[in-house]
């Protein structure tokens, strides 16, 4: 498999099945700002509240190829092996589809993620132990605590500002460098002495 992060804002995306197993796939759709469609002849409780929050669109139908045609991503989760093995049949190979059911069908997997602010670590052992990816996740969890969340928008920043600087390509290399010591991330103190060294000297 193939690591990516995959741009889907606005993208339309299917989920096929409307219980839980779906709903929990709903929601790191939606947090990427993509156009999410769930056909089902029914639906869990979590999905009527976002149909009824306008958060997603939802067809209470027995899914067919038209429902999924034109879909950027699919995602898989009916408790019918032969839906899910006939919907995978009718998709084409210019779409990102998951099978919940059976992760040697399909052509991607959903790895167990791991966020803080605009830090994402993912972690995948493609389909052999989705139990252990989650561990490994939550156990990074307690590494990468809380507090990046503010360090990463402080990285920013100073990443934004030498890239508009007139310093030169070697400066800009080293201050990048040094932006991401520990002491910047411990100290909210230092990381205002480091933005300082960036602006221009007035004269």
């Amino acid at each position: 498999m193939y690591p990516i992060t995959l741009n889907i804002a606005n993208r339309k995306c299917v989920i096929i099945g409307g219980g839980k197993i779906g709903y929990f796939k709903a929601g790191p759709l939606l947090e990427a700002g993509a156009k999410v469609t769930v056909v089902s002849p029914e639906i869990c409780e979590g999905f009527q509240l976002l149909e009824k929050e306008g958060k997603v669109e939802v067809l209470l139908k027995e899914v067919e190829e038209t429902d999924y045609k034109n879909a950027f991503l699919i995602i898989v989760a009916t408790n019918s092996t032969i839906v899910n093995e006939r919907v995978y049949e009718n998709t084409s190979q210019s779409q990102l589809v998951n099978v919940i059911s059976n992760h040697e069908l399909g052509n991607f997997h959903i790895p167990a993620t791991l966020n803080r602010g605009m830090l994402s670590i993912s972690v995948s052992t493609n389909g052999a132990s989705p139990t252990l990816a989650k561990k490994i996740r939550n156990d990074l969890g307690e590494v990468y605590d809380e507090s990046y969340e503010e360090y990463l928008e402080f990285l920013l920043e100073a990443r934004m500002i030498i890239k508009k600087s007139s310093f030169s390509n070697e400066s800009k290399s080293k201050l990048l460098k040094d932006s991401i010591e520990d002491v910047y991330k411990y100290s909210l103190k230092e990381r205002y002495r480091f933005l300082a060294r960036l602006l221009p000297v007035e004269r």
